[in-house]
Parts: C-alpha cells; structure tokens; sequence
C-alpha cells in the first residue's frame, strides 16, 4: 500500500458510522457485506429488489431508494453499478445520492469507467456541494468475496483519507493515482487490458493443445510453473466460467473504454482493439473446444 495512504488510518470503527451502498451484484454484494463484517452498518439499494430478503439476513438494511441509502450515511455512498449512464442516474437520479442534500457527503465511484467521464462527473459533484473519489477495483468475483481487492483511489486527499476504512474491509492491495479523478481509472483500464489480451492469449493455447492431443488441465498445470504463467492461468477455474452478460461483458465494456481514450491520445492499440473484437468469441471456442 502506498505510505500516503498509510498515514493516520485506522480499522479502529465506531458502531454509529453508517455507510451506504449501491449495487448488489455480482461483487457488489461481497464487498457490501465484508463492509458488514469490518463494523460498518450498511444501507444499501440495488434495482433488483428481490434479493433483499436474503440481504437483509446478513445484517444489511435494505432501502427502497438511493436517497434514502444518502440519507442514512454519515460520511459516504459506495456506487458499484456497471455502465455511465448507471452511475450517473445513482448519484444525479430523480431519487439518486444529490436529491438527499446531504452537501459535505463523499461519493465513492468503484465502477471501472472512462476517465474522461470520471472527470466530468467529478466536477459535477463537486458543483452540487459532495465530494469525489474515483476507486475502481481489480481482483475479480473471488477477490470481492475475500475482501483481497486491489483498489486503485484517486481524488482529494482528505476524502480518500476520509474513505480508507472503508477500502481495508473491501481490499487488501491498495493505490492511490493523485489528487485527479480519472488517473485511478487510466490504472484500472491498463490491468484490464492486459486482463482482455491475456485471456486471449491462454485460451488459444489451450485451443492448440487440445487440437494436438493434449489435455487442458495439463497446459494450465505446466503454465502455472513456467513463462506462459499469469494470473489468468492461475485463476483459470474461475475465469474458464464468466459469462458474456457478466464478466466477461464488464472486460468488454472495460477494453471499450480503452479504445475511447486512446482514439482521443490518438494512440495506437492493436492488441486492445482485437482483444474487444475476439474476447467473447475466444472464450467461446475454447469452451467449446474442450468439451468435444
């Protein structure tokens, strides 16, 4: 962890400080809930309300909107939804986070989002009297459930301060990018890049070994241990299972966002751009590849 973020914190929680959350998902809800298990009394809303009932069994308080999850937060509002247009709708919605006139409040994006939008928004909530700190997060599914998140912050010193309890319940590897909204976004993009070219990458050589008569398992043990290695190969009975409409839909959306921000650095990608256009189809092939 970074020694600037290192100074002055402390897990140390009173029972009265109350977060909210937004977005139960696929990692939201992980990561609401070892927010839970840290001390933190969590308010929480996600659209997809059928699922509070086993929520609320874990000591989460479930809200009927994201006002009232502001409403309820002394300090801050997580928002871990997927897209923009999602973030964007929590914290300017009808009934989103501002509408609470909660003006002091921090606003936490762990969304992965492009940087310039991060910049925007940023300068809008700061317009409307909240605070912004941009901290996407990496470490997968597995990762939110373990609380062992790498969690890339940015944003002004005193509301990532403000917010670090908070990040030590949900990660274990910790970054901060600067007093600028975005720069925790640019590193976010970078690992997932990586991320999209390397699944790529693993999932052709498994399709080539399984074309020559060796068996999946087998490649993956010897990549494990040699130069083809990574955490993909590592974590490869995780990552042979994300879907299209969910983890792997977020790297697509993720490698998008690269593309975007390179075209407007007009810089170059090749491997970017055929990680977004052969991802989904590589993870395809390759399973089904290995069931014949």
């Amino acid at each position: 962890m970074n020694k600037s973020l290192e100074n002055n914190v402390s897990l140390t929680i009173e029972a009265a400080n109350k977060i909210g959350f937004v977005g139960l998902g696929e990692m939201g809800l992980s990561m609401a809930l070892n927010l839970k298990k840290a001390g933190f009394q969590v308010y929480a809303f996600d659209v997809n309300q059928s699922i509070y009932e086993k929520v609320q069994q874990q000591g989460i308080v479930c809200c009927n909107s994201i006002k009232e999850v502001a409403e309820n937060s002394d300090n801050a509002v997580i928002s871990m939804v997927r897209t923009a247009a999602q973030t964007e709708s929590v914290i300017f919605g009808e009934e989103g986070i501002v509408s609470a006139d909660k003006q002091g409040l921090t606003i936490v994006v762990m969304s992965t989002l492009d940087p310039s939008t991060m910049k925007e928004l940023e300068e809008r909530v700061e317009e409307a009297g909240y605070y912004l700190v941009d901290a996407p997060v990496s470490g997968g599914p597995s990762g939110s459930k373990a609380g062992t998140l790498s969690i890339m912050t940015a944003g002004k010193e005193e509301a990532v301060q403000k917010c670090m309890p908070y990040f030590q319940a949900m990660g274990k590897n910790l970054f901060n990018f600067g007093v600028e909204a975005g720069m925790a976004q640019v590193a976010k993009l970078a690992n997932n890049l990586v991320l999209g070219i390397n699944i790529i990458g693993v999932t052709e050589a498994l399709r080539f070994g399984r074309k020559n008569g060796l068996p999946a398992n087998e490649i993956i043990k010897l990549m494990k241990v040699s130069t083809g290695g990574s955490w993909v190969v590592d974590n490869w009975g995780e990552v042979e299972k994300w879907k299209p409409d969910a983890t792997l839909g977020a790297i697509n959306k993720d490698l998008t966002a690269v593309k975007k921000a390179a075209s407007k650095n007009h810089l170059s990608l090749p491997f970017g751009e055929l990680a977004l256009q052969l991802l989904a189809e590589s993870m395809e092939a390759v399973n089904r590849d290995l069931d014949m």
